[in-house]
């Protein structure tokens, strides 16, 4: 194997080569772009309006009720998944709607499956959210 001087292995990462503040803008362009599809979302889309309303009366009662570092993880565990669910349905539902105006049942399933993942996620939450907020609650009452 013959040696490259000028492209020795060590330099062969795009990562290394370039200047750091190129790797930062980009993953600051990166940042950016999300923060816009999720600024979009809330404002576009009702149910995301709706889960930010939930996640912020469930953040309140949490903080009223003295919740213990786990539970706060769980909580906002719980959070993120139900609203990455519903960015993703969001997503899927708009590129579709996109693509394919017009119905189609195969279409039509699919987003149902989308919508469906949500449900999940909202339902699975609520049923953690019972576990992480009755027994601090009891205690407070008492």
């Amino acid at each position: 194997m013959t040696k490259d001087p000028v492209n020795p292995p060590h330099l062969s990462n795009p990562l290394i080569t370039q200047r750091p503040r190129t790797v930062i803008a980009k993953w600051i362009s990166r940042f950016s772009d999300a923060g816009k599809g999720l600024v979009f979302a809330t404002k576009d889309q009702e149910n995301m309006r709706v889960h930010f309303a939930f996640a912020l009366v469930a953040c309140g009662i949490a903080f009223w009720l003295d919740f213990e570092l786990w539970r706060w993880c769980v909580l906002i565990l719980c959070i993120a998944l139900v609203i990455s669910a519903e960015l993703m349905n969001s997503a899927i539902e708009r590129l579709v709607k996109t693509v394919h105006p017009d119905h189609d049942a195969g279409i039509a399933d699919t987003l149902h499956m989308a919508a469906a993942s949500v449900l999940v996620a909202a339902i699975g939450s609520v049923a953690i959210g019972a576990l992480l907020f009755v027994p601090p609650f009891l205690e407070k009452i008492r």
